[in-house]
């Protein structure tokens, strides 16, 4: 009885429970009805934050202290408000600068940098040259101070009739960057041809290897054209080239008998001496010689070591006049080439002329005549490379340079009454002043002397011989 009352009770929990199971489903099921029965609601879409910069893009940008890469960069879902933006860029600097996001749908911001500067000095010689940086012009040397961004640049300087001068260089953070060039000039050309033909030639007492007729290319300046053939006399011609031009020479020598390196002097009468500055100079006289040959130019060292083997000189310096010669050596070596040391007169001759001339080249001192003290040199320079300042009789050096020694023994002139302890065969006589001396002691008849055995550094020879009586 009791057993048939406990299974009624648990079939009703159990109908109960199921009854709830039901309940529950079924508003389950009604909800979900309900819910799909509804029309759906698009998502709101993000707004777009976008970032450029100037005057270059590739930027790296940072926002509120986030990497969002290179500009131009877009960023998303940034809520309303005031952000941090910070841009990184080689060659910039690094800039910061705060953005107020409203919210719209796309906002621009376009943020400046300021780049890094060098600054460019370029000089040149000549000056005026164009200046072309990075291939655009951007003025005339000298160029002071200009700015640029740092990283790599490259320039050229043109300037007409000289070559091109490029470079490039690495521009650096507030560094001043000072460049200096010299211009190297278009070669000129030189056409020299002879009569006879296959002359031998020189270039400012320098020996060339080619023969009339020669062609040379050669740096703009003035030259001392010298041709010379066997039995035939040396003719020679000073030209000026010019950047990039073309010059012709023609000399037409005549027969002759004068030595190669030697001119001729010819005989008659000549004024030697002055009344009115040194005293050994005095009386002015009238002295007739007979016919010489006289270098052309001072012995130079490279003549000088063919007879005295010991005989010690610089690299590059084989045409610069033999220097530390005593007037022992001088006449040992004029007499074993054959030749003799110049008379006192025969020497003033070939450098005044017959007209009483204060200077090889004329009455009045002339700058860049001569290799004295007011030349600025302050050492020997090549034998003739002064050559505008050649005597009439084509003597090159005769002032200035160095002093040449004579035959002479230092004596009083006849007539001249004042009497010195130096006068006698004591000393020999010097000419022609030296680098080492003004242009008082360089004029053609002003006269100095030293011992036999004396030498110096501004101490040197040129050579003369005999002529044929004309």
């Amino acid at each position: 009885m009791g057993h048939h009352r406990n299974r009624r009770v648990r079939k009703r929990r159990i109908a109960g429970i199921a009854g709830t199971v039901a309940l529950v489903v079924g508003v389950c099921l009604l909800a979900v009805t309900y819910v799909s029965c509804r029309p759906k609601e698009e998502p709101k879409p993000l707004n777009k934050v976008v970032i450029e910069s100037a005057p270059e893009e590739g930027a790296l940008v940072l926002v509120a202290g986030l990497d969002r890469g290179p500009t131009p960069v877009t960023v998303e879902g940034l809520e309303p408000g005031s952000y941090e933006v910070v841009l990184k860029r080689e060659r910039y600097k690094r800039s910061i600068q705060n953005i107020m996001v409203k919210g719209d749908p796309e906002e621009h911001f376009s943020i400046t940098m300021e780049p890094l500067l060098g600054f460019l000095s370029i000089e040149s010689k000549p000056v005026g040259a164009e200046v072309y940086l990075d291939g655009e012009k951007v003025g005339v040397t000298p160029l002071l101070n200009r700015s640029l961004q740092v990283g790599e640049h490259s320039y050229e300087l043109r300037l007409e009739n000289y070559y091109p001068i490029s470079s490039s260089f690495t521009a650096e953070d507030n560094f001043k960057h000072e460049f200096r060039h010299e211009f190297k000039a278009m070669e000129a050309e030189l056409n020299i041809f002879s009569r006879p033909t296959g002359a031998q030639v020189w270039l400012n007492n320098m020996t060339q290897t080619q023969t009339t007729p020669a062609k040379f290319k050669l740096k703009p300046g003035s030259y001392l054209v010298t041709v010379y053939a066997p039995n035939c006399i040396e003719q020679e011609q000073i030209v000026q080239l010019e950047t990039n031009e073309t010059e012709t020479v023609q000399l037409k020598m005549e027969p002759g008998m004068v030595p190669k390196g030697m001119v001729l002097v010819p005989g008659g009468e000549f004024p030697m001496g002055n009344d009115d500055r040194a005293p050994d100079e005095r009386p002015r006289r009238t002295v007739k010689l007979k016919p010489f040959y006289i270098d052309k130019f001072e012995v130079t060292n490279e003549d000088f070591k063919k007879v005295f083997s010991d005989h010690e000189f610089d690299d590059g310096e084989e045409n610069f006049p033999a220097v530390d010669v005593s007037w022992s050596e001088a006449m040992k070596y004029a007499q074993t080439v054959s030749k003799r040391l110049p008379t006192e007169a025969e020497w003033e001759k070939a450098a005044r002329n017959t007209d009483a001339r204060e200077y090889p080249w004329g009455a009045d001192w002339a700058a860049g005549m001569a290799n004295t003290l007011e030349q600025g040199e302050r050492r020997t320079i090549r034998a003739g490379q002064l050559f505008n300042g050649t005597s009439a009789y084509k003597c090159v050096d005769m002032a200035g340079n160095v002093y040449e020694w004579v035959q002479d023994w230092y004596e009083a002139y006849p007539g001249n009454p004042v009497v010195t302890k130096d006068y006698g065969q004591v000393f020999r006589v010097l000419r022609g002043g030296s680098f080492m001396s003004g242009k008082f002691e360089a004029r053609c008849a002003a006269r100095h002397f030293d011992r036999m055995d004396a030498s110096r550094k501004d101490y040197g020879l040129r050579c003369a011989m005999d002529a044929p009586i004309q």
